[in-house]
């Protein structure tokens, strides 16, 4: 009996060893591609393009499984570790795609987009290059995004706020609104990214693009004066003005928004993706404005410089059929699948999307509207940017920065090191 277990055990392994690394066959014969989404606010819509994709592919088929963002993270760093990424999925842009490439595990998907120049042309002036390493290109841009400060309209009228143009204006604001006990700001701390979101924005406001892309190169490290001066101004929005919203280092990101949505946070620093959320509340879409980050005085003043750019997009395993797995990506990041998602209010990177406002929200297409007038350009999160360790190391100074009294910023900052 046991010489039986033992045989059968190698005939198990034997059928493994056979099957691994081929792509797999749904029961109708199929090509079966996997497909990972963290945009779980939009599966009602992808899920749409992946029936009809299948319907449309008898010899593709592709199984959709869609997982919450941070949980999606997680999850791909486990299936890295093991080499089992999904057939296709998408992926934040910077130096954290970077490190799927320098792995081996991302397609290239270069000579399928020389052959296919009317897609390719399609997609937006710089969005294909945020996704191309050495001459050659692994991903297709999926949103052209950006982070605004929206603000409720009601709260800022019933108390005779105007909203702020400048960071020195946005304290001001803070006061009267604590004074008034309203609570000024809404944040997740415990997601971490979106305080990384404010520092980002005021250091940015400081001193511009240059010491990022320097000090991200190595050529200077983040206790440049910018940065420090950056750390000191969000401290004391947060520690000594009470900005945020009280208990911020432990409230994610679903249960901020969910502050700002119900009337209990005046403000709220999110990217174009949260539209999706407002929208779903008729009355309380009326209430919600937006502005540019306010400027820093003394700083760079061009408030029309936003913070977001090609966020992510799609790409596909290096063990998946290319060719299947291309057709499925093209499909499903064109134009005309997103259309419902971009007038949801998420813009898409792909040319000639036209807005129909009898279709639309009147805050997304303003909002839409606004960006496509006067977008001057953008730059990147810092977190995408860098590489994983330092991404990382940069998310808990920012948390530090903002949740301990006695922080030196200074010395924070200086741990961010390769």
């Amino acid at each position: 009996m046991k010489k039986y277990f033992v045989l059968l055990l190698m005939f198990v392994l034997f059928l493994a060893g056979c099957n691994s690394g081929k792509p797999a066959s749904s029961s109708d014969g199929a090509k079966e591609l996997i497909f990972w989404s963290f945009e779980t606010e939009k599966r009602e819509q992808i899920q749409k393009s992946v029936e009809e994709f299948n319907s449309s592919h008898k010899d593709i088929h592709i199984k959709a499984e869609f997982i919450e963002n941070e949980a999606f993270k997680t999850k791909m760093k486990v299936a890295m570790a093991g080499n089992k990424l999904p057939d296709i999925f998408p992926y934040w842009s910077g130096a954290t795609f970077e490190t799927l490439v320098d792995a081996g595990v991302v397609g290239d998907l270069t000579e399928h987009l020389e052959q296919d120049t009317e897609f390719k042309n399609k997609v937006l002036p710089g969005g294909l290059e945020t996704f191309s390493y050495d001459g050659k290109t692994y991903g297709i841009p999926l949103t052209l995004s950006s982070v605004q400060l929206w603000y409720n309209k009601e709260i800022f009228e019933k108390n005779g706020l105007t909203p702020p143009k400048t960071y020195d204006e946005l304290l001001e604001v803070i006061d009267k609104l604590n004074a008034k006990n309203i609570t000024p700001i809404t944040v997740s701390g415990k997601d971490r990214w979106p305080v990384l979101h404010w520092y980002s924005y005021v250091a940015q406001r400081i001193g511009g693009n240059e010491p990022f892309e320097k000090a991200k190169n190595g050529e200077t490290d983040f206790t440049e004066a910018s940065f420090v001066d950056a750390g000191e101004k969000l401290k004391e929005l947060a520690i000594e003005k009470k900005g945020f919203v009280n208990g911020f280092l432990g409230i994610d990101n679903s249960a901020a928004g969910s502050v700002f949505m119900s009337g209990k946070a005046a403000m709220y620093l999110q990217g174009d993706w949260a539209l999706a959320d407002f929208v779903k509340d008729e009355a309380f879409t009326k209430k919600v404005g937006f502005i540019p980050f306010p400027k820093v005085e003394g700083g760079n003043d061009d408030e029309h410089i936003f913070h977001g750019g090609f966020g992510f997009g799609y790409a596909i395993s290096a063990k998946a059929d290319q060719k299947a797995a291309y057709e499925a990506i093209k499909f499903l990041s064109s134009a005309e699948q997103r259309q419902q998602i971009t007038e949801a209010g998420t813009p898409s990177a792909m040319k000639d999307v036209e807005l129909d406002p009898a279709k639309m929200n009147p805050l997304v297409y303003e909002y839409l509207t606004y960006v496509g007038e006067n977008a001057k350009g953008f730059f990147g999160y810092y977190d995408q940017q860098l590489d994983p360790k330092r991404a990382d190391q940069f998310l808990n100074v920012t948390s530090a920065i903002v949740g301990k009294p006695d922080v030196d910023v200074k010395k924070e900052l200086g741990t961010i090191i390769k």
